[in-house]
């Protein structure tokens, strides 16, 4: 009896020692934040936001011109492979693809579980953020470049055919759109919303602010080159950038000019604004701060390789600046100072604008993106 007892207590002594043997810590979480940036070289990248070390790279078949957008621990990003992806932000491994008919330049924008994107294929697609099952699809008038928006269950996104649309966001019916000026096809920037204003600019020379609920125009301005770059809007004040080498700052309500800063050649990279400044980037090689309400410049950085790409748009996140340049780097600055804290190297150009998410779970896009903070 004695024995039985014995053997009994040494096999659940032995249970215990094996089940312990086999047990797998659990990795410890990440507390040093990620930017999520796409590139040329196929890849999207996640970085530390510390260090700027690669945490992992996930590989699609073409170029990613489209900024990455992250929801409950999924990025989702467009390709010139013509698809959508959804990723895992921890692990980089592919969640699920969608296929559409056309490159993406468009960024994906998600609310409510869905994610809405745009394509040259004339398209916008509405799909599933948990599984990209489309739920609907808008046919608009030419390529679908510009990154949609969602505010109030209305989709708000402009096509090469010189159109600004307002969309049901659940059906995808179409509730108003607005004609651009010009004569030639012309692909509308990223809007922005504020106030139950849509802004957008055409390549015409002119901002738009449309009244959001009906689609009418509310004032037009127009600058002395074209415009390439989506609107941002803080505080009142919509700040643009033009290739006639200025930014400026429009009272968000008449349109009236309050100031405007020489800053350079900008290309299509959108103004950030953050604790009262607004930064953008110029060729050649600078990098500008400027007071928001006064157009002063508070520092300029000029680096010989810093050249910033042509559509790329900076990213501000808690006393930080990601910078992404035409040098295949992306740049991690003091937002009060311009000091450079590391630089990543990438294979190729960096026409996405960089995500990024925090330690403390915060997340920041640039306003190319569409997303407003």
């Amino acid at each position: 009896m004695k024995f039985i007892r014995l053997f009994t207590l040494l096999l659940i002594v032995y249970s215990f020692t094996s089940c312990k043997k086999k047990h797998t810590p659990e990795p410890e979480p990440d507390v040093t934040g990620t930017v999520y940036v796409g590139s040329d070289d196929k890849n999207l990248y996640a970085i530390n936001a510390t260090t700027g070390l690669k945490k992992w790279a996930f590989a699609t078949d073409e170029a990613i011109f489209s900024s990455p957008s992250f929801v409950n621990g999924v990025v989702y990003v467009g390709s010139f492979d013509k698809k959508v992806y959804a990723v895992n932000a921890a692990t980089g491994a592919k969640k699920w693809e969608f296929a559409t008919d056309g490159l993406i330049f468009s960024s994906p924008y998600v609310v409510n579980g869905v994610v809405y994107i745009g394509s040259t294929d004339q398209k916008l697609y509405a799909l599933d953020a948990a599984t990209g099952a489309k739920k609907w699809e808008f046919a608009a008038e030419g390529s679908v470049d510009s990154s949609p928006m969602v505010v109030n269950g209305v989709v708000f996104v402009g096509s090469e055919g010189k159109k600004v649309y307002a969309l049901d966001a659940v059906t995808g019916a179409k509730k108003w759109e607005f004609a651009m000026s010009g004569t030639s096809a012309t692909t509308p920037t990223s809007p922005t919303f504020a106030n139950g204003v849509v802004y957008a600019c055409d390549f015409q020379r002119t901002l738009f602010a449309i009244d959001a609920a009906t689609g009418a125009k509310k004032w037009e301005f127009k600058t002395e080159a074209s415009i390439d770059s989506s609107p941002t809007v803080k505080n009142g004040l919509v700040y643009i950038t033009s290739f006639d080498f200025k930014l400026r700052a429009l009272d968000a309500a008449t349109g009236i000019e309050k100031w405007q800063f020489e800053i350079g050649i900008t290309g299509m990279s959108s103004p950030t604004v953050s604790n009262g400044f607004v930064y953008v980037g110029s060729i050649p090689g600078r990098l500008y701060a400027v007071d928001a309400v006064t157009g002063l410049k508070k520092w300029q950085l000029i680096t010989d390789d810093m050249r910033p790409a042509m559509y790329s748009s900076l990213t501000a996140a808690e006393g930080k600046i990601y910078a992404c340049t035409g040098e295949k780097k992306i740049y991690a600055l003091d937002a009060t100072t311009g000091a450079s804290e590391w630089v990543f190297q990438t294979e190729g150009l960096i026409n996405s604008s960089p995500c990024v998410v925090t330690a403390s779970g915060n997340v920041y896009h640039s306003g190319v993106s569409g997303v407003q903070e």
